[in-house]
Parts: structure tokens; sequence; C-alpha cells
């Protein structure tokens, strides 16, 4: 005996929040005020466009704003604000997600993307609506139409049918050609804010009589990105984890994501210079069960959130509770711009190579101590300043002396070895007039060789030479040049420096030169006892000699 589906699946059947809560009208659509509000009042004045493009990130409305219009065009008693009523049959069959409505068609376009889909909808076209007044198709990603579909719709388009209207979704409205574009009217749907995100859930969960704290709600929305799709299946997940009682540590157990005060702690170990215990904090982390990935993922947030305190001096765009945003407020005057700023840009490069490599442990580890050498960073300017206090202490007291309330506190021996880089640089502007560009090179390699003798070991044996006005060029061999590129803007800098003016350097292979004398080699003689070799191109290699022979550092046995 069989039994229909239906007899199977009944109203009790249990659906996802996202289906069961999806808007049942303009006006419950969240944050598209604009959009939902045009449409109405097109609707209300009979000016409907034959075709529209509805653009924007996932999970923020796009279908469920083109159901509502088709449902509202077709609907049998629209409200005089341009409503559906949502009781009669076209409204019923619409919210049944359109599978016996015989006028309203949903496509999707990445598994029907081929010119005979295309030709079918076009058969489709030609005959007019059944029982209602448009025959409405919605094409879902229709970015992912090949280039003859696109083609064979765009006759149809220019000249369409009283009776037909067009509703695209797309994710990338880039993709679309702009002809077929230029033949819509485009809405662009914005990502969701986390306020909008919460109020939802919020209102969802009471009605569900699902017990949630605030701090789970924060989570839940800034996890979902904007998307209330994603927010909507991450409250799902989650009460069915926590059954039906949603708090914050068991949400952060589900997750499997550390407190924010993991990364307060490792930026604070940076910030102290605690070599050790940044390796054994991490270490740690990883016995607990965190990944490289994420820790680095989520550094990243956390300096970002530094330096939008540090540049701004207030935690308006710091998307986190008021006790971490407290947090972060107390960094400011902890940590200086450029200390971040570099310290980021590592962050993210560091993170791309790491997805890709098989030593996300070391590389991690490589990372945190490299970041400790950011600290304390400082621009010229705040450097000259330095040396003017430096110069106007006395005998012994001058390491004794207080810095002016505010600033940071500066060890003599820093900044005589920095004053002894900016004397150079001074007296190197002074002779630029009668040394030839040799010269001038050779005593600007003797500066970077004691800042950076990584880089000094790359460009030791290379030309430099003028290309035209504040223009300049280093000449290498090609290993060299492709080493050299992480260290461009460093180089131009310094240069900028030393030539008192701002320069435009470019890298290039010095013609004829032979790729003999490898890098590796180079470090091997002048920089370590016991060498690394620099000939593989695996990025892990150069970062871990970079540790070694630059910075004196040493590999640990973890044990793992």
């Amino acid at each position: 005996m069989f039994t229909m589906s239906g007899e199977l699946f009944n109203e009790n059947t249990y659906l996802v929040t996202a289906r069961k809560w999806r808007p049942s009208k303009f006006e419950e659509v969240t944050s598209q005020e604009f959009i939902t509000k045009t449409l109405r009042n097109a609707i209300k004045k009979g000016r409907v466009s034959h075709a529209y493009l509805f653009s924007g990130p996932r999970g923020v409305g796009k279908t469920t704003v083109a159901r509502l219009l088709a449902k509202t065009l077709n609907c049998e008693n629209p409200s005089d604000e341009g409503e559906p009523c949502n009781s009669c049959r076209s409204c019923i069959e619409i919210s049944n997600d359109n599978r016996s409505h015989p006028d309203v068609f949903e496509i999707d376009g990445a598994s029907n993307r081929n010119i005979e889909d295309i030709r079918e909808l076009k058969e489709k076209v030609k005959y007019g609506p059944v029982r209602s007044k448009y025959k409405i198709f919605i094409i879902d990603e229709v970015h992912m139409l090949t280039g003859a579909s696109f083609n064979a719709l765009l006759k149809t388009l220019e000249e369409p049918p009283p009776y037909i209207v067009f509703i695209f979704a797309t994710t990338a409205a880039e993709k679309v050609p702009l002809t077929i574009a230029g033949r819509c009217q485009r809405f662009d749907f914005k990502r969701l804010s986390i306020d909008e995100i919460k109020s939802r859930l919020k209102h969802i969960a009471e009605h569900e009589k699902i017990s949630i704290d605030e701090d789970s709600l924060f989570l839940i929305s800034k996890k979902a990105d904007g998307s209330m799709r994603d927010a909507q299946g991450l409250f799902d997940m989650a009460s069915a984890f926590c059954e039906n009682n949603i708090t914050y540590d068991k949400l952060k157990l589900f997750l499997n994501l550390p407190d924010k005060d993991i990364y307060f702690n490792i930026s604070d170990l940076i910030k102290e210079k605690n070599s050790k215990g940044i390796l054994n904090y991490f270490a740690e982390l990883i016995d607990r069960g965190y990944e490289p990935t994420g820790i680095i993922s989520n550094l990243a947030e956390h300096y970002r959130n530094i330096l939008t305190a540090v540049v701004s001096g207030s935690a308006d765009h710091i998307y986190e509770d008021s006790s971490v945003k407290d947090k972060y407020i107390s960094y400011i005057g902890k940590f200086t711009e450029i200390e971040v700023l570099n310290s980021l840009k590592l962050i993210i490069q560091t993170e791309q190579i790491l997805r890709y490599s098989s030593n996300q442990r070391t590389l991690a580890e490589v990372l945190l101590l490299e970041l400790i050498r950011f600290t304390d960073t400082k621009d010229l300017s705040g450097l000259i300043q330095e040396l003017k206090l430096l110069k106007s202490s006395s005998g012994d007291n001058k390491s004794d002396k207080k810095q002016p309330s505010g600033s940071e506190e500066i060890s003599k021996e820093h900044l005589e070895n920095q004053a002894e880089s900016v004397s150079e640089i001074e007296n190197n502007n002074s002779e630029n007039k009668s040394e030839t560009l040799s010269d001038q090179w050779e005593k600007i390699k003797n500066i970077i060789k004691k800042e950076r003798r990584w880089v000094y070991s790359i460009i030791e044996n290379s030309s430099f030479i003028k290309a035209g006005d504040g223009i300049f060029v280093i000449e290498t061999d090609e290993d060299s040049v492709e080493l050299l590129q992480g260290y461009h803007e460093y180089l131009n800098i310094k240069l900028s420096e030393c030539f008192g003016h701002k320069i435009s350097l470019k890298l290039q292979k010095q013609e004829g030169k032979k790729n003999s004398e490898k890098t590796g080699d180079r470090v091997s003689e002048s920089l370590s006892k016991d060498p690394v070799s620099m000939k593989s191109d695996d990025n892990f290699e150069k970062l871990r000699s970079i540790i070694i022979n630059e910075f004196g550092g040493r590999e640990v046995n973890t044990g793992r």
C-alpha cells in the first residue's frame, strides 16, 4: 500500500528557521527599506518594469523580495499599500515554493545555464498567463548563464510581451553582461548590520520559546557576516546543540572559538617582547585543540581592531561588546600606528601563505616571533624628535631622565643605535654632491646591513643605477629579484631617507647575470655558522631563514 507524500509531510513537519520565518510581506523584510518601498510604490501606481536585477551578498533577501514581488503582482486582493493578501489561491501557491503555481517559475541559473534551457524558457514566454495577470520568471544566480544563453535571452528582454516580468537575482552583478543589466531596473541589496540580525533573531527566539543570552545573539550575528540566512542557520544548529537554551559558554564550545582574552594575551606578550612566553603560550593553545589557521585569522581581526582604536582614538568602529571595546581603548597610547600597521600587513601576508603550507604550526610561530620585532617601530619624524631629546640631556643622567608626559620610555642604547643610523643618513646627504652613485649605494647598503642583515645579503652584489628623474633601479639576479619583492616598500623608504627626497624604486633582473651564486650561499657565508638553505621555493623556509639569520633566532623543540 502506497502513502501519499502529503500524508507523510503534513503541516507539522519541521521547517528550518530560514524557511519558516521567511518574510510574507514587504514590511517584514529586514534592512532593505529603500528597495521594498520603491517596489510597493511602483505596484500601486502601475509602473511595473518588465525586468528587474537584484544584486547583493548571499542571504540578504534577494530571492525573498523576488517572491514577494511575484506574489503581489498576481495577488487577487492586494492591499492599498502594495502588499499581498497571503490568503488568496495565488499567494498560497507562491508561498508554497511555487510548486503548483502555473504562472510563476523559479529557475536556478547554475543548473539551467545552457542555451537549450533558455530556448525552453522562450517557448513559455510565447504564451500568456494561465489564470494570473503576469507570467513571472525568477532566475537565481543569473550570472551563471553561458554567453550563448545571455544572447538568446537578449531579444526577449528587448521586446517582451506586456504580461512578462523577469526577476534576476545574483551575488556577482559584475558578471552579468551590460547588454542584459542595461535592460533591467537594478536594485543593490546591502549587507545586514549586526544589530539588525540580532533584533530579528531575538524576535524569532521569543516566538519559538528558545532561551538565548545577549552575548550569544551578538556572536551569532557577527559570525553571520551580514547574511540573515547564515545567521538563522547557525541559530538552528546552536539551538539543537544547546537544547533550546543557548548560552555563551555552550556556544563557544559548539563553535570551538577561543576567548577574546587569548588575543589580548598574545598582543601583550608581543608588546613585552617575550619570545619564550609567546612560544609557550602558542604551544598551550595548540594543545587545547586550536588550529594555527584559526588563531592567525582571528589575530588579524584583533590587530585590525587595535589599529582602528589607535587611529580613531575610539572603539566606535569595532564590532564587539562594550567590555571588549574597553580593552581596545586601553591600547590607545600603548601601540603606535606604524607598528600596528606593519604587524597587520605581515599577519595578512602570512595568513595567505598558511592555507597552503604543510608547516602551519612552525610558520605561525615564526610569525609571532617576527611580530615582536615590530614593537616600538617609529617613523623618521618620531626618531628625530627622540634624538633631539637625547641631545638635550647631559652627562650620565641621560638614561635617568623621563620623557615628556604621554611619550614612551626609550632606552639610551636604543636611541644611540638609531642615532648612528640617522647620522650616516645625514652624512650621506651632505656628501652626495661629490660622490658617485656607486659610492652612495655602498654607504646605503652598509646602513641596511646594520638594520636588516637578511636584506643586505640579497643586495650585496647588486647594481644600482639611475633610470630617470627620481627613478632608480636595483639590478640583481632573478632569484634575488623575487626575494626583494617583499622588501620593496622598505627599500623605497630607506633610499628616500638617504637621498633626502622621495624616489621611485624599481627591481629588475640584471642582464647577463647568472644565478650561479644563490642567495642561500651568500646567507651561509655572511650570516650563519649553521646555514639554512634558501634554494627551496617554500615560503616557510624563507621566513624560517629570516628569523634565524637576521634576528638570531633558534629552533625550539616543542615535543610535537
